[in-house]
């Protein structure tokens, strides 16, 4: 939609589809913006992105960051069950609430009025519940449909995307060190409990080791940054051991 063609794959299948992280270079209303679609955690209701895949995916889009400057966060017409445990990690973990997030609502093909859909007490008691407050909601049509019939809908739902990221992105990208980035996100999500890839505190770590050594070997990660992310970890399973002990 915001590239204005069909670049992104998208698919109905159980098991998922979205395993990379993928840049998309846009322009809204002549101001350019690098829109990365992101890996899911857990994605899906029935499927599952392998737990290793996951993790290096993870660490693959913090090494292609510079900076963030907007979170949107888009879901099919309801909050489904992992809903807030996503929002927690990509906003409140990753970007520290440091970065606005949005929501887009796709789905909407049936709805006389998309914004109908926000303006039900039951939808907003459903985001408060979950703690998730996003700075603005858009609620779109995200296919034209067969004949063109959502295309007006379509049309609408772009601009209104358009507009609010024009309006909410962060004219400094916020950003950290990557090394000690990787290790808090880690340690974060352990701490926060909403851990998607393991139950158990060792199976925790294990997963982050196994997670390191083949995305050192697949990615042929140099000396310099392999160490650096190594340290990070180490720091992190360190204070986990000690919040162990503690409790």
């Amino acid at each position: 939609m915001l590239a204005r063609a069909e670049v992104a794959q998208t698919s109905n299948d159980a098991s998922g589809c979205t395993f990379e992280n993928k840049a998309y270079e846009i322009q809204i209303a002549g101001t350019p913006f690098r829109i990365f679609d992101t890996t899911g955690l857990n994605e899906g209701e029935q499927g599952r992105i392998p737990h290793a895949k996951a993790v290096q995916s993870l660490y693959s889009l913090i090494r292609q960051l510079d900076g963030v400057s907007l979170l949107i966060y888009c879901m099919k017409g309801r909050v489904i069950a992992n809903a807030r445990a996503n929002w927690m990690l990509f906003h409140k973990v990753i970007c520290r609430e440091h970065v606005p997030i949005i929501a887009v609502v796709t789905g909407l093909e049936e709805e006389n009025n998309m914004d109908d859909w926000w303006e039900r007490d039951a939808n907003k008691e459903t985001f408060k519940r979950h703690n998730m407050k996003p700075k603005d909601v858009a609620c779109v049509v995200a296919i034209r449909g067969s004949d063109n019939r959502y295309g007006p809908e379509y049309e609408r739902s772009r601009n209104r995307l358009e507009n609010l990221i024009k309006r909410h992105h962060l004219e400094d990208p916020w950003s950290t060190d990557k090394g000690d980035w990787y290790g808090k996100i880690y340690e974060s999500v352990y701490d926060a409990g909403i851990c998607f890839f393991a139950t158990e505190q060792n199976e925790f770590v294990g997963e982050i080791w196994t997670a390191y050594e083949e995305f050192i070997t697949e990615c042929q990660i140099g000396k310099k940054e392999a160490e650096k992310l190594q340290r990070a970890l180490i720091r992190t399973e360190e204070r986990i051991e000690r919040s162990r002990y503690r409790k």
